[in-house]
């Protein structure tokens, strides 16, 4: 894939350096599938980077698969072919063979990904290599995959909203995860990394290292995401409830003009 061009000027007004998203679980009942085709196509033109970090699908049965799923998908590989923007895909627990997930979303396939802008050294992965309940109770969680599939078709989806949370909870995988990146990401001299898998956002500043975690797209609004811009590392959330940030030209014409006397 072709790197963003520096000299580029629609590059040059996009705010964020990279967007990260994750657990989209495109297939499942409770997939915030409208909200998530209005983000992908508002974050092709706001960043230069977009990593989708594991999870894209619920499973491999793309009979699940509905109208707006689709259009997700055709979004994301619409834009994984231009020359001004990098697509990533980090491979999820949820996503199944690499050859074949990648061939459908058209994108770069990794395990794990470290960005660096020149001032933060992100490391991403989606966070299962440090679930230890599923690596080890790989029956157990199939069984539970199942189930959970009947569970969100049948019953409301708030109740199968709080099964899995509660599920995770039980598991203790929220700061399991958390944990066990801070503690790779120091090794590989990452200065912040993010995960996904735990479906519960999370920012944490743990022993040097900034720990965020970017949620999922299967609860309610507003869904969160990861923004990268410059040296700041942080969630946001879609819909948008601030002003977008003004592209760095602007930016510094703001601060100039209330820099003037008599200006308020």
């Amino acid at each position: 894939m072709t790197d963003v061009r520096p000299d580029d000027p629609d590059d040059r007004e996009r705010p964020y350096d990279c967007l990260v998203i994750s657990d989209l679980h495109l297939g499942s009942d409770v997939c915030q599938a409208r909200l998530l085709e209005e983000f992908l196509e508002w974050a092709v033109r706001h960043t230069r980077e977009l990593v989708i970090n594991g999870d894209i699908f619920d499973d491999l049965n793309f009979n699940r698969l509905g109208k707006r799923h689709f259009a997700c998908l055709k979004a994301i590989r619409r834009h994984s072919d231009r020359d001004d923007l990098r697509l990533t895909w980090i491979r999820g627990n949820h996503d199944g063979a690499a050859d074949v997930i990648s061939h459908i979303v058209g994108v770069d396939f990794l395990d794990e990904y470290i960005f660096d802008n020149g001032q933060v050294r992100l490391l991403i992965l989606h966070g299962d290599q440090f679930d230890h309940f599923i690596t080890r109770y790989k029956w157990m969680t199939s069984v539970a995959c199942g189930l959970f599939y009947y569970i969100q078709k049948w019953m409301p989806h708030s109740a199968a909203r709080w099964i899995r949370r509660i599920s995770k909870r039980f598991q203790r995988n929220s700061q399991v995860v958390r944990d066990g990146a801070v503690e790779y990401a120091r090794s590989l001299g990452c200065d912040h990394v993010t995960c996904g898998h735990t479906h519960a956002p999370l920012e944490a500043f743990i022993d040097g290292v900034n720990y965020v975690n970017s949620g999922t797209w299967t609860e309610h609004p507003p869904c969160p995401f990861v923004t990268i811009s410059g040296a700041r590392v942080g969630l946001e959330y879609w819909p948008r409830a601030t002003p977008e940030p003004l592209p760095p030209r602007e930016a510094g014409l703001a601060s100039a003009s209330s820099a003037e006397p008599g200006r308020e």
